[in-house]
């Protein structure tokens, strides 16, 4: 099994009423990663970077569709694995902001829905399962979704299910971008993966995508133009972080798995936590 991995993370610049044009622009700047960067086996992209955020009723298709037929053309093309971001899915009359994933062979091997839309302003329904996939040779990747990032507890169960790089396609155009790439990198260092956020441009996002390595410093960051991260990952980076430390010295995943202590919250309904009523959250 090879412990190298070549990554490739579009930051593309997303235009919310043509479609075809963001299709036609992932489609070229992968042609672009595959030549300079022939090595790269896996590509990843911003959330809803086909259809933009709004309008989600109308947008709303089944798989498979027009959008993941195009994205299993381009995989199969280039022979990547590819997340094209996530695209508005609807399924039994709900609608899902769901992150589809493409083999090398232009298959969708996986779908995740995503478990924290970002309320009140996404009306999306959520997921209830998290994903890890795998791919042959190289390892484990665990995906998620912009808002999931917040939430320590997604990360780690993407870690438990043995995730190695987690893929965090993202749609963030408010001002808590600067906040999000602190938490890109507190998931890396506390999990000691890599940690792939790939954020939009444009009507996408404030760009700013980043790759993290398992100890916390930026390998690649972006700026906030159409613009593609390319990097060769080394996954036993995982190995010696977990085995012999962060700088050598600190083992949080270790130190996690050998206490056997369990916090109250993860047996009790949250409704019951003094937290949940006195800051209002039922609302």
């Amino acid at each position: 099994m090879s412990s190298l991995l070549g990554l490739g993370a579009c930051q593309m610049e997303v235009h919310p009423n043509d479609v075809q044009k963001n299709l036609d622009n992932m489609a070229r700047q992968i042609e672009l990663i595959k030549f300079f960067s022939p090595w790269v086996r896996l590509v990843v992209t911003p959330e809803l970077c086909f259809q933009g955020a709004a309008d989600f009723k109308k947008k709303a298709q089944a798989f498979p569709n027009s959008l993941t037929k195009f994205c299993a053309k381009i995989a199969r093309e280039y022979q990547i694995f590819l997340v094209p971001g996530s695209i508005y899915e609807k399924h039994k009359g709900n609608i899902y902001n769901t992150s589809p994933v493409f083999n090398d062979k232009g298959k969708m091997i996986a779908k995740y829905r995503k478990l924290y839309p970002w309320r009140p302003h996404e009306k999306t329904v959520s997921g209830d399962k998290t994903l890890v996939f795998s791919m042959p040779g190289i390892g484990k990747i665990g995906l998620c979704n912009c808002y999931d990032l917040w939430f320590p507890e997604l990360i780690r169960d993407l870690v438990f299910k043995g995730a190695q790089i987690i893929l965090v396609p993202t749609a963030a155009g408010t001002q808590d971008r600067a906040q999000e790439i602190i938490l890109a990198r507190a998931a890396a260092i506390q999990n000691q993966c890599f940690i792939v956020s790939v954020n939009g441009t444009g009507c996408g996002g404030r760009g700013e995508s980043l790759i993290v390595d398992p100890e916390g410093n930026v390998i690649q960051k972006a700026g906030q133009i159409n613009e593609n991260l390319i990097a060769m990952i080394d996954l036993d980076a995982v190995g010696r972080s977990r085995d012999y430390g962060i700088a050598g010295v600190t083992r949080p995943l270790a130190s996690f798995f050998h206490e056997k202590h369990r916090f109250e919250y993860q047996s009790q309904p949250f409704e019951e936590s003094p937290v949940y009523k006195d800051n209002l959250l039922e609302k």
